[in-house]
């Protein structure tokens, strides 16, 4: 590790480290624009100069070009880079226009930070100035494009890191533009990240925009509830409201950016209909008289027909702290009959995965370094989209990648596609494990064999899988491969894409509880008479709607714990409001099973713009928050078992109970996490029954869409503009067989009803396989994904 000097200060720096850098470690501000840590440099701006004294550079360089070496001697001090520098920051200054006060990127704007650090402050150029016309980019990003520097961190983040085509730089000579080649929404599910890019206010967030100033928000460090990857994110809040959210840095899990539902998606906590007081049937009621109603009810349906007629239902959107204290609420009610996951296979899924991923288990950052990739019934833009861009930064350094699935997955990056049907997927990966695809036709060997000898002569090879399309005994082959496939010089990691945030926290609490199957059973037979729902919707979240509803019609009664209007918040008999993850601190454990704290932004209540119905804010003092404000699950469920108790002596409980969750107490939201530990054990997958299969009948297979089929972002109005419609998606070959078109309406019949819908068309897609994604609020029932039927086509004849 080189040894260098900067002002008269030593510092050692990680080989590879360019000397701005080195500096930035020293806490001396260097003004710079293009150089971005994500990003890397370009020496474009020509702003970070600094005097080389000592060592294999010399003279004035651009420091964000010059590895640092051991033994060099550099000022930031000397005259001549203070000059170069106060002159670049004039030329840059020269077309930009002085409306810092209109800017929504005032104060948090690099650029008023480096022009003062620069040492430019009185504008010498009276000439005129550039102008340019803006574009409309979409619902979620303003363009003002008078405003640019030309630093190209915009195109640099768009296109090179996360593989957008519809955005770039155009114009010539002194005239650069950087936008599409026509107004148009920008494609790329990641384009909010040009606005954190951005070191001025050219892009910036629309659904932000004069909103409120910087200075004036309330921000914290938090983790994006929308997938299970666990994203660092900054939530911002003001007057009781969520306003915008930015992407975080954590180096292991997102690095630096988030995708468009991360940084959009948080609408719900500020959803017009999001129930917000304690209810008891339609009645508004104080938090001590609904916990009285709760505490009552439950002890009186244990005392008529026992404690095993209570069940408890967690979610894996739910806190691990709030998880725990639900089994602890269980073992209070003296009740057995608890499951953490509304989904049985995704709930089987997870258990797989936290009882078998222990020491073959890989980060984002680990898939970013790895050299060859192999995704496994995974469609990572739609189900963990910072999946996808983490697999384009090992590509874009040369690893290689291919993907076994049946849709026609769109990805930010080459790889090679054989679209194998979902029910084959278990068999290539034993095929892979005995080293033998004789059961495969000739094309398909040939692109599997090429892919098993990429896995053998890769070094840091990573097997990536869906959760949904996989299902619990396909998760299970995957994490068996990764095993049989390393060696002791050269492991084979896995990944895999769950159900949400927290599913693999709540795997971890599950033990040996049976699944919510066996809920429902017990429910349809009378056996069970109360449920209480943690942040969960069974009437929408099971597989099988119908079973699910009418067993959930027989209840006496039903306890629900939300923080959004979900149908079972809406039917529950007491409806007790908790805050939504912005509001309250708690921890979630990733699909790699990385225990990651967020901190609570800001205190929950009625906005503001709400109670003061759009106009001055109401001029009413209270000591507190008007009415009575959510509070957090965890706490809720103590006050239900009589127990008073801060947030750090239950997660000093949870590590004393759970071995796994060692170091949870100390858990700070500024790190990057920790693991938890390995000793998951075995998981004993049940017998699941086949799909019946008919003779010319469709695997009709329900998958995820990015915008509509999560919970939580299903209620953020600002995505309404993105949302797809419902519709198939069948391959072109299967319509023409029936004569059917494009855009044409589909009947399909399962053994649990029909649908008739549009139907989209793919050359890129396996025969006889029919997918629709799952839509939150669409009038038709979607199956929910992870769910396969045997289906039945007919083309509906138009009238």
């Amino acid at each position: 590790m080189p040894t260098l000097t900067i002002d008269n200060k030593t510092v050692t720096v990680p080989e590879g480290a360019n000397v701005l850098e080195a500096a930035k470690r020293l806490d001396i501000v260097i003004p710079h624009f293009c150089y971005h840590e994500a990003l890397g440099s370009v020496g474009a701006c020509r702003l970070c100069a600094m005097k080389f004294l000592e060592g294999p550079a010399k003279g004035i360089q651009m420091a964000c070009m010059v590895e640092a070496k051991d033994g060099m001697v550099v000022s930031t001090q000397d005259e001549g880079a203070v000059d170069l520098r106060k002159h670049v920051i004039e030329w840059l200054m020269m077309n930009h226009p002085h409306d810092c006060p209109v800017c929504d990127e005032g104060g948090e704007c690099q650029l008023q930070d480096m022009t003062v650090a620069g040492g430019h402050g009185i504008r010498r150029y009276g000439g005129l100035k550039r102008t340019y016309n803006n574009q409309f980019l979409g619902p979620f990003v303003y363009h003002e494009m008078n405003r640019c520097i030309q630093c190209y961190r915009c195109v640099r983040t768009y296109q090179d890191y996360c593989g957008g085509t519809d955005f770039g730089v155009l114009g010539c000579n002194q005239r650069i533009y950087f936008g599409r080649f026509r107004d148009g929404p920008l494609e790329s599910v990641f384009s909010g990240n040009i606005v954190d890019a951005c070191p001025t206010g050219v892009f910036t967030d629309k659904t932000f925009r004069f909103h409120s100033r910087y200075w004036d928000l309330e921000e914290a460090s938090s983790v994006c509830p929308h997938c299970s990857l666990g994203c660092a994110t900054i939530p911002g809040a003001r007057y009781r409201e969520l306003q915008r959210v930015r992407g975080g840095v954590n180096k292991e899990t997102n690095g630096f950016f988030i995708c468009d539902r991360g940084r959009f998606g948080y609408g719900y906590a500020n959803h017009p209909d999001r129930p917000r007081i304690p209810r008891i049937g339609d009645r508004e009621v104080s938090w001590d008289d609904s916990l009285e109603e709760a505490r009552g009810r439950l002890a009186d349906i244990a005392h008529r027909h026992g404690p095993a007629a209570i069940a408890l239902l967690g979610s894996p959107r739910a806190s691990l702290e709030a998880n725990y204290r639900l089994l602890t609420l269980a073992h209070h009610l003296e009740t057995d009959r608890i499951a953490f996951e509304a989904h049985p296979e995704r709930d089987r899924t997870a258990r797989v995965v936290a009882a078998l991923s222990d020491k073959n288990s890989r980060s984002l950052e680990e898939i970013r370094n790895s050299d060859f990739l192999l995704l496994v019934g995974a469609d990572p833009l739609n189900e963990a989209p910072m999946m996808a861009l983490a697999v384009r930064q090992a590509v874009r350094r040369g690893a290689g990648a291919a993907l076994i699935d049946p849709r026609p997955v769109g990805l930010p990056f080459h790889a090679v596609h054989l679209p194998l049907a979902a029910g084959r997927l278990s068999e290539f990966l034993q095929a892979v494990c005995a080293g033998t695809f004789e059961n495969f036709s000739r094309q398909e060997r040939t692109i599997l064999e090429g892919i098993a000898e990429r896995l053998r002569r890769a070094q840091r090879p990573i097997l990536i899988g869906g959760g949904d399309l996989l299902g619990a005994a396909g998760v299970r082959d995957l994490l068996r491969t990764s095993e049989k496939l390393s060696k002791e010089d050269r492991p084979c990691g896995a990944a895999l894409i769950l159900g949400g945030p927290n599913s693999y926290g709540a795997a971890l609490l599950s033990g040996e509880t049976s699944d919510f199957n066996g809920i429902l059973d017990g429910i349809s037979e009378g056996r069970i008479r109360a449920l209480v729902c943690l942040e969960s919707d069974p009437f929408t979240d099971h597989p099988d709607l119908s079973r699910s509803r009418s067993a959930l019609a027989k209840l006496d009664l039903l306890i629900a714990l939300d923080c959004v209007p979900t149908t079972t918040a809406e039917k529950a008999n007491i409806f007790l409001p908790v805050k939504a993850p912005a509001e309250s601190a708690g921890v979630y454990v990733n699909n790699e099973g990385r225990m990651l704290a967020f901190a609570s932004v800001f205190d929950p209540g009625t906005p503001i713009r709400v109670t003061g119905g759009g106009d001055h804010p109401p001029r009413v003092f209270e000591p507190g928050t008007p009415r009575n404000p959510p509070m957090s699950a965890w706490s809720v469920l103590g006050a239900l078992q009589n127990r008073r108790e801060s947030l750090n002596s239950l997660r000093r409980e949870m590590e004393g109970e759970h071995a796994r969750l060692a170091g949870l107490a100390s858990l700070d939201p500024e790190t990057d996490g920790r693991r938890v530990l390995p000793g998951g054990g075995r998981f004993e997958i049940p017998e699941i029954p086949a799909i019946p299969t008919e003779e010319k009948a469709f695997d009709l297979i329900s998958i995820q869409s990015l915008f509509g089929s999560e919970t939580l972002s299903a209620f953020s109005p600002v995505l309404d503009p993105v949302r797809p419609v419902p519709r198939f998606l069948m391959h072109s070959a299967d319509a023409a067989e029936i004569g059917l078109a494009a855009g044409e309406t589909l009947r399909v019949t399962t053994d649990r009803g029909g649908f008739e819908l549009p139907v989209a068309l793919s050359e890129v897609m396996a025969r006889g396989c029919l997918f629709i994604a799952h839509l939150k609020g669409s009038p038709v029932d979607l199956p929910f994904p992870g769910v396969r039927f045997a289906a039945r086509v007919d083309r509906r004849k138009e009238s």
